[in-house]
């Protein structure tokens, strides 16, 4: 009786700390310690609720049940039981996103979404393509990046070309070498980058062994010239690989003293 009472007693101080934790938490500021605290409580008191309210049940039936003992019983059952309520729901949840996040969108509707502006990008690389989706066309954001067919990436290609003509651009990228792509990926040569380098429409200039930018995983087309070229349109990318480092660091900063870019990165780390 004596072990009922204590585990009883444990479980209606944990629920009471936790929600007196949860009150000073939101005092303001001063108290942001406090909400480590809460949530530490809250694993300790979901715990104890189950036990001390089967506890206070056992004292219920086993003595003469005072309204304090009943009330505070009744509470933490009721606890109990909305917790395992809220986590069999989360579950349910869990498994129902990640089943409609496995499934392959289909061609139409990923040409619906594209219609209605709701896709973000789409990029195919190792037989795979990503579709980008506006947190609008999901209600969780674990479903704002799908998946589709890979065949239908032309299809998706002349879709955004389409509503390209309405000022309204869908960024796409394939790294097979057997589509087009929204962004050009190219080497170039010396006259080429220096060029784009004296007019300032080079955004960053990338060198230096360590980081990457992620063009490892990028088909450059053309003849490897020591300097790369990401071309988005509205801005610009130049990696140089070691050799060519001597050659384009002076052309590159005296473009930054000109016209304020482009931004530095060297080994992975953007120059303030």
């Amino acid at each position: 009786m004596l072990v009922l009472w204590a585990l009883w007693g444990i479980a209606v101080l944990n629920v009471g700390m936790l929600f007196v934790s949860l009150a000073v938490s939101q005092l303001g500021p001063r108290f942001e310690g406090l909400g480590l605290l809460a949530v530490m409580l809250t694993m300790l008191a979901t715990v104890t609720t189950f036990v001390g309210g089967f506890s206070g049940l056992a004292l219920i039936l086993l003595s003469d049940a005072g309204v304090v003992l009943v009330v505070s019983t009744v509470v933490l059952l009721a606890g109990a039981a909305c917790v395992t309520a809220v986590v069999l729901n989360q579950l349910w949840l869990s498994r129902r996103i990640s089943r409609i996040g496995r499934q392959l969108l289909s061609r139409e509707e990923v040409l619906d979404l594209i219609g209605a502006g709701l896709v973000r990008s789409f990029s195919r690389r190792d037989g795979v393509l990503e579709v980008s989706l506006d947190p609008r066309a999901a209600e969780y954001s674990e479903l704002w990046t799908r998946r589709a067919h890979p065949q239908d990436y032309l299809a998706f290609v002349a879709a955004a070309d389409e509503i390209l003509a309405e000022g309204r651009m869908i960024h796409y990228d394939d790294d097979t070498g057997q589509g087009p792509s929204s962004t050009n990926h190219r080497w170039i040569t010396l006259a080429e980058a220096t060029a784009l380098l004296g007019t300032g429409k080079v955004q960053n200039f990338l060198y230096g062994g360590r980081g990457s930018s992620g063009d490892d995983r990028m088909t450059f087309r053309g003849t490897p010239t020591g300097i790369k070229l990401t071309d988005h349109g509205w801005v610009r990318h130049i990696r140089v690989t070691p050799e060519m480092e001597a050659t384009l660091i002076p052309l590159a900063r005296a473009a930054q003293a000109s016209h304020g870019r482009p931004q530095f990165c060297v080994d992975g780390c953007y120059e303030r």
